[in-house]
């Protein structure tokens, strides 16, 4: 565990720090898990019987323009949540507090949902996405807080340098994967070339859409936007589905191919998103440790092939 992430958790007593947020000791605090960023969540169980949110980071800036981000999201009719108060932690880091929404991230729910909801869940993210991208476009591309503007120039920057698909292909199968994915990409620089600095919601895939009965009752995690592509939050979410969605694998897919309908993708804009599943697939299958989850990591294998296959009969 590092530094910051010790900081996050222990020198930030978070009961102390949501009671002196609220003005009011919480009967209960529950981690809700840890990011790689050093960022925590609580769920913090209220004298009122009402339930709130208690975020922490330790950098000093990262809820900066969360409450900003959420009124403008709010108002376009998406589900979010509200700010009950904001602030600098006690280690120098910062930390937010939001209400409670109801339901579960949607890698845990989809196992239990009918095609029907798939697709009204699919169709209420795109139109969701579409309304993000209704806010006025960035002069640059990249990751900021909404009405501001990245520090990328061109929409491929987001993807590194490319790189020789010779090179890359080094006999193994995570060589050959990324070597064909080069190849790809060669394909798809002229529908980046075309991108505009559009926002969208980059991490809206199979976490932070909250979903309870079937139904989407929320959307969380918008301290940034990001402005490009709105499809390459389907790749990813695609990959997501490839790689840690449990259950019927085929019944999962059913849910990333209604976001695809629900796009209605030109022939370019389709080989846009089989690229961004691939590489978003091939990265996780990257990070998957075979030996320890041989299930996930042929999953991520197969379905980045089958996405490598797609675009490249495009």
């Amino acid at each position: 565990m590092t530094q910051a992430v010790e900081d996050a958790t222990d020198e930030l007593a978070p009961l102390e720090l949501a009671a002196s947020a609220l003005g009011v000791r919480p009967l209960r605090v529950v981690p809700q898990g840890l990011s790689d960023s050093g960022k925590a969540v609580y769920r913090l169980d209220l004298p009122s019987g009402e339930s709130a949110v208690l975020r922490t980071s330790p950098r000093p800036k990262t809820f900066a323009f969360t409450r900003s981000n959420l009124q403008v999201l709010r108002a376009l009719g998406l589900p979010v949540q509200s700010v009950i108060a904001a602030g600098a932690t006690p280690s120098g880091g910062s930390y937010i507090v939001l209400n409670w929404l109801s339901g579960r991230d949607l890698i845990h729910e989809l196992g239990e949902m009918s095609p029907e909801q798939m697709t009204t869940l699919a169709q209420r993210v795109v139109e969701c996405q579409r309304g993000v991208g209704s806010l006025p476009k960035a002069a640059r591309f990249g990751w900021a807080p909404i009405g501001r503007s990245g520090n990328l120039q061109k929409w491929t920057e987001a993807f590194g340098a490319a790189a020789c698909a010779e090179a890359i292909d080094d006999g193994t199968i995570l060589g050959k994967l990324r070597s064909r994915l080069c190849g790809v990409r060669s394909r798809v620089e002229a529908y980046f070339d075309t991108v505009v600095p559009t926002p969208f919601l980059d991490d809206l895939t199979t976490k932070n859409v909250l979903v309870e009965n079937g139904a989407l009752s929320g959307i969380i995690d918008v301290d940034f936007v990001c402005y490009g592509d709105p499809l390459l939050a389907v790749g990813a979410t695609m990959a997501s589905l490839a790689g840690d969605v449990a259950g019927d694998a085929s019944g999962a897919a059913f849910y990333g191919e209604e976001l695809i309908r629900c796009w209605n993708p030109d022939d370019q804009q389709r080989l846009a998103v089989w690229f961004y599943a691939a590489l978003w697939g091939i990265g996780s299958f990257q990070l998957t440790d075979a030996a320890a989850n041989p299930a996930r990591a042929e999953s991520l294998r197969n379905a980045s092939e089958r996405w490598l296959s797609l675009a490249e009969a495009e």
